[in-house]
C-alpha cells in the first residue's frame, strides 16, 4: 500500500505548513552555521595549542644533545600529539592542504620572532606518514583529516608535529532549542488567528457565490476581515444585486410579453374564424398555434427562473411517482424505479416542471421514458432514457440553448418550441445540481440528473 503526505486544503493548513517549512530549513540553516563555527573554534584552539607547544619543543631540542632529543620528544607527546623530527616539512608535501590564513592567525598571537618558521596543514593520517604502534592502536580518532605543523630548527631539519584535531562532541544548545520552539508555537499562533480572520469572510463569500448561483434571493454579506477582503466582499455584494435585478427583470419581461401577448392572439383567432377562405384559415390558424406555443413556453422560462417559491423537503420518490402517472393518463408510456426513500430540499412545483419537460420529450421522441432514481452517497442520480434514434455527441450541449431543434432527428410535426431542455437546465442548476446527455444502451437519449441530498 503506498502512503502519501496529503497537503492540507484549508487556508489555516497551508500557511502553517508553509511557515513550519521555512522555519524549519531556516533552523537547520542556522545549526549548520552554528556546527560549523564551533568546529572551526575549537580547531582553531586545537592549533594554538599545538603550534605553542611545537615552538617550545623546538626550543628545547635546539638547546640539548642528541642523546636527549628522543627522549625530550616522547616526553612531549601524548593522545593527541605525535612528535618526529625529519629532514622535509610535513607541511610542504604535494598531498598536503595548506593553511595559509591559521598559519597567519597563529604567528600573530604567539611569539612573531620564534613563529616565523612554523607551518600548518591538513593531510590524511596515510599521507602524514603516521605510523602506529600496537600499544597506541586506539589513541587515534578515525577522522579522514589530521592537523600537521612543522616548525624549522636551527640545523636545517623540521619538527614535524601530527595533531589528532577529531570531531568535537554534539553539544545541544537547549536553551536555543527552546527558545525556537517557542517561537515557532507563538508564529502558528499568530498565524492560526489572522487565517481565521481571513477564512471567516472567504468561507462566508464562497456560500453565498453558491447560492447565488441557484438562484436564490442574498441579504448583503456583512464587511469584514483585512481590507482586501472587503473590497472582494463589497464587488460581491453589487455583482449580486445587479444579477438578481437584471434575472428578475428578465422574468418580469418574459411574463409581460407573454400576457401581452394573448389579447392580440385572441383578437386575431377571432378574426381567423371569420374568414371564408377555408385553406387561409388553417394556415393563418397554424400560425397561431405556434405563435401560442411559443408563449406559452416564454411563459414557462419565466417561471423556471423565478426563485418566489419557497424550498422545501421533497420527497423524491412520490414526485416521480406522481409524473410517472400524469405521463400514463395523457396517453404516454413510462416506468418508474426508485428504490428506497430519498429527500432533497427543492422547490417541487420547478423541480417537477423541469422533469416533466425531460420526460415528455423522452416519450414524444423515443416512444416511452424509462425513469431510474438511485441515492448515492451525497447526491441523487435520476436517468430518463428513451428508445429513440439518440442524439449525435456534437449536439448533446447545444440543444440545451433555447429555440434550438434538431431537425435530422426530431420532426417538427411533434411540436414544441425548444425551450424544454434549457427550462429544465434552468431550474436543476438553480437547485444545485446539473444534467447532461448521453447515449442510453438501446441506442437512445438518456438524460441524468444529479441533484445534492438533504
Amino acid at each position: 500500500m503506498r502512503i502519501g503526505f496529503a497537503r492540507p486544503r484549508r487556508m489555516r493548513g497551508q500557511l502553517i505548513l508553509t511557515l513550519f517549512g521555512i522555519l524549519l530549513v531556516v533552523q537547520c540553516a542556522s545549526t549548520w552555521v552554528f556546527f560549523e563555527e564551533r568546529r572551526s573554534a575549537i580547531r582553531a584552539f586545537i592549533a594554538k595549542e599545538g603550534a605553542s607547544r611545537v615552538l617550545n619543543v623546538a626550543r628545547e631540542l635546539e638547546r640539548a644533545s642528541d642523546e636527549t632529543s628522543t627522549t625530550i620528544l616522547r616526553a612531549a607527546e601524548s593522545r593527541e600529539l605525535r612528535l618526529d623530527v625529519a629532514l622535509a616539512a610535513l607541511t610542504e608535501r604535494a598531498d598536503a592542504e595548506p593553511l595559509a590564513r591559521l598559519t597567519r592567525e597563529i604567528r600573530r598571537l604567539l611569539e612573531p620572532r620564534a613563529a616565523r618558521h612554523l607551518t600548518m596543514a591538513l593531510a590524511k593520517p596515510a599521507t602524514a606518514g603516521l605510523s602506529r604502534s600496537p600499544s597506541h592502536e586506539d589513541d587515534w580518532d578515525d577522522d579522514p583529516y589530521m592537523l600537521v605543523i612543522s616548525a624549522a630548527l636551527d640545523d636545517g631539519r623540521f619538527l614535524n608535529a601530527r595533531v589528532d584535531i577529531g570531531e568535537p562532541p554534539l553539544q545541544w544548545a537547549w536553551p536555543a532549542l527552546i527558545s525556537i520552539l517557542l517561537m515557532a508555537c507563538g508564529v502558528v499562533a499568530a498565524v492560526w488567528t489572522l487565517a481565521g480572520h481571513m477564512a471567516a469572510p472567504m468561507a462566508a463569500l464562497a456560500v453565498a457565490s453558491a447560492r447565488l448561483g441557484n438562484g436564490e434571493a442574498l441579504e448583503p454579506l456583512v464587511l469584514r476581515g483585512p481590507t482586501e477582503v472587503r473590497q472582494v466582499t463589497e464587488a460581491f455584494n453589487e455583482m449580486a444585486r445587479r444579477l438578481t435585478r437584471l434575472l428578475k427583470e428578465r422574468a418580469q419581461m418574459l411574463a409581460a410579453l407573454g400576457h401581452d401577448l394573448r389579447s392580440p392572439i385572441t383578437a386575431m383567432r377571432l378574426r381567423v374564424d371569420m374568414l371564408e377562405d377555408t385553406d387561409s384559415r388553417e394556415r393563418l390558424e397554424t400560425c397561431l398555434d405556434e405563435i401560442q406555443s411559443l408563449v406559452q413556453a416564454a411563459l414557462a422560462l419565466a417561471r423556471g427562473a423565478s426563485t418566489d417559491e419557497p424550498r422545501v423537503s421533497v420527497n423524491l420518490r412520490d414526485l416521480l411517482n406522481g409524473l410517472v402517472c400524469e405521463l400514463l393518463e395523457a396517453g404516454g408510456k413510462a416506468t418508474l424505479d426508485a428504490p428506497g426513500e430519498m429527500s432533497v430540499m427543492a422547490r417541487p412545483n420547478s423541480l417537477k416542471r423541469a422533469l416533466r419537460n425531460i420526460a415528455e420529450n423522452a416519450v414524444r421522441y423515443g416512444d416511452t421514458a424509462i425513469i431510474r432514481a438511485l441515492r448515492c452517497q451525497n447526491h441523487v442520480q435520476i436517468e430518463i432514457e428513451d428508445n429513440g434514434p439518440g442524439i449525435e455527441m456534437a449536439d448533446r450541449e447545444r440543444v440545451f440553448e433555447p429555440f434550438v431543434r434538431l431537425e435530422t432527428s426530431r420532426s417538427r410535426d411533434t411540436g414544441g418550441s425548444g425551450l424544454g431542455l434549457s427550462i429544465a437546465r434552468t431550474v436543476i442548476e438553480a437547485h444545485g445540481g446539473s444534467i447532461k446527455l448521453t447515449q442510453a444502451v438501446t441506442g437512445g437519449a438518456c438524460a441524468i440528473v444529479v441533484l445534492p441530498v438533504l
